[in-house]
């Protein structure tokens, strides 16, 4: 949960064997850092390829109020005929 106006970091790290495109609804996220380093040029993602051993930090400004679901864009880890689950959480922006 985080307050309309505030900014938060996110942390990817993708401790597994095959690449997951993290994706955040509806808050467009600056990626500033990779594997903790500071990148020169930080950049504007919409969905971030996260491939084994990476981790990528990204700062999102809460500024649309809302739930807004964060998930892995491979469908079957986020969920199934029995829901969500899995690589799926929620950023919730409150006024």
């Amino acid at each position: 949960m985080v307050r309309l106006g505030q900014r938060i970091r996110i942390r990817y790290m993708n401790e597994g064997q095959i690449i997951h495109p993290m994706h955040l609804h509806g808050l467009p996220g600056l990626v500033i850092a990779k594997d903790g380093h500071r990148l020169p040029q930080p950049y504007t993602a919409d969905t971030v390829n996260v491939a084994p051993g990476e981790r990528y930090d990204i700062v999102v400004g809460a500024n649309q109020p809302g739930v807004w679901a964060l998930h892995c864009h491979i469908l079957s880890h986020a969920e199934s005929a029995a829901g969500m689950h899995g690589m799926v959480t929620a950023v919730i922006v409150q006024k």
